[in-house]
This record gives C-alpha cells, structure tokens and sequence, in this order.
C-alpha cells in the first residue's frame, strides 16, 4: 500500500481560504483493505501540529479522497494592525516619529497575514475485519501558503491563487482595492500601465502591503524578487519633482522571507509616513519630493532595481494624488481591512454627525427623608432637592455618519469593501479608533443614473462611552 498526492494547490502561490483548499489524494495498490482511511496532518512552518483529518476512499474500487482545509487554514490567520517596529503605535504609524522612523517597512506581529502550512500524508488500515487500525509511516508531504482573500463570484468558475499579490511582474498588485479609473501612470512610455488611484491630504498616512513569499513565476524556493519601493513626484502639469528608490531591506523590510511575520509585509507610504521617516533618515531627495510646494501626486510602486524602467517593475503603479479638501466639514479617514486581507484607507469630506443612540438607565425610587438618622434630638424632614427616581446607570451607543464627496463610480468597489468590512477604523491622528459599519445594505451607485455620486456610512463605535 502507499497513499499519494494526486493534486494540491500551488506550493507558492498565495491561496484562499475563502473557498475550498482541496487536497486530493488515493491509494495506489488495489484492494481490499480493512478499515482503510487517509490520514492528513498539517502542521505550521514550525512542525507544530495544527490538525489531523481522517476519511475514507469513496468507494472500494475508486480509491480515492478529497480534503478540504480551507477551514483549519483560516482559523490560523488574520490581519496584523500593528507596528511591527513598535508594537506601541498602530500599522499607520510606519516611518513616524516616535514608532522607529528610520523603518518605514514593517512585518506582522499579532496575526499572521499569510502562513506557509505543511501537509504530511498517511494512511491507517488493519490486517483483518476485526483488528485495530494502525497507521503508517509518512507516505508523502508538500507545503502551501495560505491567506485570505474573497474571491466574488460573478458566474465565472473557482479560481485558486495565481500569485498576483507576490509581485513578480508588472501587472502583480499590493494588498489593496484601490481602483483603475482607466487612467495611464504618469511615465506610461515604455508601458507602465495605468495607476490605482488614491487620494490623499498631504498631512495624512497610508499603508500598503504585499506578499513577501516567491509568486509562481518564480522557481520554489526562489526569494522575493522585489527590492526596491519607487516614489516618484509630479507637479500638476507632469514635471517630475524627484525620483526616490527606497532599498526596503534598509529601512525594516526582509526580501529573504523565513518566517510566517515576513510572509506578508507593510510599508508606510502616506505622505505623513514618508514625510517624518525622510526627515528622521537624513533623506533629502525623498523629503525633497514630499515637502515640495507643488507636488500634485506622486507614484509608487515595487521594483528589482534602482533603475526606472519597466523592465524592474514588479507591481502595478499605484497613484497618490494630494488633496486636502475644500469642505467647509472637517475630514473624517477610514482604515479598513479590505478583501485581500490589507489594509486602505478612505477620506470623506461632507457632512458628518454624531449621536448617542439606543440610551439606557438604571433606575430606583428611593424614598425621601432622613429615615436613618432620626434621633431623639433630630426629627424626620426631607430636603426639596432629594430625588424620588434615582439613575444609578447610564449606558449608550456613540455614532457617527459620514459621507464621501462626489467621486467617480470607479470607487464603487473600494467603498463597497467598507460596508462589509470585519474591521474599520477611524483615523484620528496617530490613533485609530474602532467602528463598526452598521449599514444593512449598499447600494453601487453609476454615474449614468445618479449623476454626481456620493456615498455615507453610519458607524457605531466599538467602544461604548463611560458615563457618570
């Protein structure tokens, strides 16, 4: 008898655990056997055990099985929202001052983004009808990595992960939604694609993430191809400000991934993150780009080299165009984790309102009058000022509504991962404060229908606030 691997998904692709991780496996000898079951351990980079699965082959002829993992796999990741240079400060401190500035690239600390999980093949059979099942030695072992990503199925058939968040190639991405309006990058000469679009107030911070592991166009085992991360700045009419290669393995990055906290990593790349981490590095071009009066969007992206040009480019270009608001309301920022398991973040310049919903008290009628301290000498009375009904207790829901300016419906998508977001922040300052989206349904809204496109949340406040 001897169990094999008849098919697993990629070995160094990132692959998701939002739908099925099918492990197929048979036996190759032909029966019969007794009491005859597949024995799947997987385990962590580390040979700790997380799992044991058993199951029978489907029939005595067609020996043969099929497990499903994706549910232990994802019971063991989940995102990182801290600092990993500073486990004081939260993932948006990256590059700030106070948090380590001089590391702008951060690993996971709390949760694993992406782990590599080890997969170890036996099978159990006994001697007879009646005998006790004993199992076999190891039979055949693979690996595979696994993270989180929604795959939205819009009648197009399963897809497994093809390594597009391990970038590699020009056309792999960063952890993030952010949307191609259709628009080219800047220095589209030579091909470089169109640019995600974000914007950004030149006092904020953003932070992008990507997979570290090799992608399949990679050979196993190879390392992470990208070195570099390109910041190139634009004035309004196209002149280039400044071009900035910042070597990610300087400044806290690890393109030689040995651990499940490097699998995924993180760079701070708002303007606030570059601004502070320029300034604390002695970097003059890069604060030169970002302190420039003029600058009205800069460009990044991942590279193999130093140089600019296509031929290193390992990742889209992803465009942040600088704008502080015009709005008479002050500008409230949301973090969100987004459907790839990174984060990105979304400002909304109109109206905003708070509120104290669903308030409740405590309450007791207390008698009035001295009734415990009537003595011979002090006779009973009540002052006017006493209560009857007494609140002991006081608790509420803190909300709060906010509402986008006019964008473009390409944003659709991106605002759409808010609304069913499992974690969302609100910005304030270095700190982030967690809400949660309380809106039962979201609506896509097209420019053909409503024009001028505008969107709101009502968020309600993780934490209820402490009463007297």
């Amino acid at each position: 008898m001897a169990a094999q691997f008849d098919y697993v998904p990629n070995t160094t692709d990132f692959q998701s655990t939002a739908d099925p991780l099918i492990i197929q496996v048979s036996e190759t000898t032909a029966g019969p056997f007794f009491k005859y079951r597949f024995v799947l351990v997987i385990k962590d980079r580390n040979g700790t055990q997380l799992a044991k699965l058993k199951t029978h082959p489907l029939s005595t002829t067609n020996l043969a099985a099929v497990f499903d993992i994706g549910r232990v796999c994802d019971d063991y990741i989940g995102p990182n929202i801290v600092n990993g240079n500073a486990t004081a400060g939260n993932i948006l401190t990256l590059g700030r001052t106070g948090y380590d500035p001089a590391n702008l690239v951060g690993e996971s600390v709390d949760q694993f983004v992406a782990r590599k999980f080890d997969l170890e093949l036996y099978y159990e059979s006994a001697t007879s009808a009646t005998a006790d099942p004993t199992e076999s030695s190891l039979q055949a072992s693979t690996a595979l990595f696994a993270f989180r990503d929604e795959f939205i199925n819009y009648g197009d058939p399963y897809a497994r992960g093809a390594g597009q968040f391990q970038p590699s190639i020009s056309t792999d991405n960063f952890l993030s939604v952010a949307p191609n309006l259709g628009r080219n990058a800047s220095v589209d000469v030579g091909g470089f694609g169109q640019a995600r679009e974000h914007r950004i107030g030149i006092d904020q911070p953003y932070v992008l993430a990507w997979g570290a592991q090799p992608g399949g166009s990679l050979p196993s085992g190879t390392d992470t191809s990208p070195q570099y991360c390109t910041v190139r700045g634009y004035e309004a009419d196209g002149t280039v400000v400044g071009t900035k290669n910042i070597e990610m393995n300087t400044v806290g990055g690890d393109n030689t991934p040995t651990t499940d906290a490097q699998a995924v990593q993180f760079i701070g790349i708002g303007p606030a993150n570059l601004e502070e981490h320029a300034t604390a590095a002695g970097d003059t071009t890069l604060l030169n780009i970002i302190q420039d009066a003029d600058l009205a969007w800069y460009e990044v992206h991942l590279s193999t080299s130093a140089s600019y040009s296509t031929v290193f480019q390992d990742t889209v270009i992803h465009r942040f165009t600088i704008d502080n608001g015009c709005s008479k309301y002050a500008r409230k920022q949301l973090l969100f984790l987004n459907r790839h398991g990174g984060w990105d973040a979304f400002n909304f310049d109109q109206r905003s309102e708070e509120s104290l919903r669903s308030i409740e008290r405590s309450e007791y009628n207390r008698p009035r009058g001295n009734w415990d301290t009537v003595t011979g000498l002090i006779d009973w009375t009540y002052d006017g000022w006493e209560r009857g009904v007494t609140t002991t207790n006081v608790q509420a829901e803190r909300q709060i509504t906010v509402s986008t300016d006019y964008v473009e419906e390409g944003y659709s998508d991106m605002l759409r991962d808010i609304s069913v977001s499992r974690s969302v922040f609100l910005v304030e300052g270095l700190e982030l404060i967690p809400v949660t989206v309380t809106d039962s349904e979201f609506l896509f809204k097209q420019s053909v229908n409503g024009q001028l496109i505008s969107y709101s949340f009502t968020l309600r406040y993780s934490n209820r606030p402490r009463l007297k």
